[in-house]
């Protein structure tokens, strides 16, 4: 794992969204602590991650023909502000939060995350 790379990919992140990234951790999937953040919150990382699993625990008992595990996640808020959870591999997952006055959830998904994501993913291997 290449932290510091980690952290590079994020600041990047965080420049691509042009202003309206709030808070951004990448975190353990198991634990839901923080490894590499901007502007972090350690217990929304683990309260945040809780619910994550309990999505994948309610989707696997509702015997729907879906995968046992999401691979991007986002929840709308009022105000505009937007969160994302994308699984980065087995261990880790990022959360994104956005504000959408700034930067459109069209930045997030063809922008941001379709270059963040794979580098992310490289530097956690």
């Amino acid at each position: 794992m290449d932290l510091r790379k980690v952290q590079a990919v994020l600041n990047e992140a965080e420049e691509n969204f042009m202003g309206g990234m709030v808070a951004c951790d990448v975190f353990n999937r198991r634990t839901g602590m923080p490894i590499a953040n901007i502007r972090g919150n350690p217990k929304a990382c683990a309260l945040f991650n809780f619910l994550a699993e309990r999505i994948n625990e309610s989707v696997s008992k509702s015997h729907l023909s879906l995968p046992d595990d999401f691979e991007q996640l986002m929840i709308s808020f009022p105000q505009g502000l937007m969160m994302f959870m994308i699984n980065l591999n087995d261990e880790y997952r990022w959360g994104v939060l956005v504000n959408t006055a700034k930067a459109s959830m069209g930045i997030a998904v063809s922008v941001v995350f379709p270059t963040s994501v794979p580098e992310l993913r490289t530097a956690l291997s």
